[in-house]
């Protein structure tokens, strides 16, 4: 009972001790947010995400003595214990980290971490498409609101961009939110995840455009150098008869590339998008069916092979299936699914 008065008595000591410690930041804080505007905290009627049995009293004597951020540090630290415990800890952890973000909104990393605990930990320790669908979206609205807090940090940008791209393949949102790192200072890969985001869709100017820019940007960037003579070679050509409106000359060009190299993603990806400009969805839908079937992990091909599937009335292949009601439900038709395996 001693030695349990004695901890007890010793963890207020500690706590008292940083409280004491934090004024002069406390003091700081409230002077950016009174006086210069910024850093404002998040309203208490809006902290609701609280997992009660991990809110101890001196935490709640923190929050409501205006220490939010000792009681989300604190908390943090509980995160990182629990998060050693394994898979079976994994939603508890969800609430914890929901009630940093809210306890303290202005700290990037808990931002960062829950959206992508949902988006990646969460979203493979289930099979159900609409709980994979489920997950993605809180992932991306637990950046955006990080975003909304935090609208100078380049971070969270950068991290909703690559989970547009890693996760949904929506290269137009991906290459969206990486150029809204261009504002501040940012590492060289993100110019090229741009470059690359168009590269993927396939948008070829805009692709050449990046590239440049990343070549302006660094000269001795190698990448961008390839990346630049392998388009003009291979696409570029097409592209422009494409735009040009004709059709026929713009598959004969790409299709000198790909009797070389037919499974070049990129080909198909343009060989597909070729054949919808000109209107003929089944030609086009056997271009991106063949990127499908040559990487497995090519979601776009998947996902275009389910839309134009719906389009032309056919029965969408099981796999197309899985990847339209994880990211498009609202494009499933009912009386045209395959059942799941």
């Amino acid at each position: 009972m001693r030695r349990s008065r004695r901890h007890k008595a010793l963890i207020l000591g500690i706590v008292a001790l940083l409280i004491v410690g934090s004024i002069p930041l406390r003091d700081h804080i409230r002077y950016e947010r009174l006086v210069l505007g910024i850093r404002r905290p998040m309203p208490l009627t809006k902290i609701v995400d609280f997992d009660p049995t991990a809110i101890t009293g001196v935490m709640i004597g923190a929050i409501l003595g205006g220490f939010r951020e000792i009681a989300a540090s604190m908390l943090w630290v509980k995160v990182h214990t629990l998060w050693n415990e394994g898979k079976g800890t994994w939603l508890k952890c969800l609430n914890l980290m929901r009630a940093v973000t809210l306890l303290d909104p202005h700290w990037i990393e808990p931002w960062r971490t829950t959206a992508w605990h949902l988006a990646y930990n969460l979203y493979v320790e289930t099979e159900d498409a609409e709980e994979r669908a489920i997950l993605l979206d809180k992932g991306i609205s637990v950046l955006k609101e990080g975003i909304s807090w935090n609208p100078e940090e380049d971070t969270l940008y950068v991290e909703l961009g690559w989970t547009y791209f890693d996760k949904l393949d929506d290269y137009e949102q991906a290459a969206k939110w990486f150029r809204s790192c261009l504002q501040f200072e940012h590492p060289a890969y993100v110019d090229r995840l741009i470059a690359h985001a168009y590269e993927r869709l396939p948008n070829i100017p805009k692709a050449l455009d990046w590239y440049d820019y990343c070549l302006k940007r660094n000269p001795s960037d190698a990448i961008a150098k390839g990346a630049i003579l392998t388009i003009r070679e291979r696409y570029l050509e097409a592209w422009w008869l494409m735009e040009a409106g004709d059709y026929e000359a713009s598959l004969a060009a790409l299709e000198r590339h790909l009797a070389v190299d037919p499974e070049d993603t990129i080909g198909l990806h343009l060989c597909g998008h070729i054949q919808e400009q000109a209107g003929n969805l089944e030609e086009a839908l056997a271009a991106w069916q063949k990127a499908a079937d040559n990487f497995v992990l090519d979601d776009l091909a998947r996902r275009k092979v389910a839309e134009l599937s719906v389009a032309l009335g056919k029965p969408v292949p099981p796999v197309a299936t899985h990847i339209l009601r994880e990211r498009h439900p609202e494009q499933m038709a009912p009386s045209r699914q395959v059942p799941r395996p």
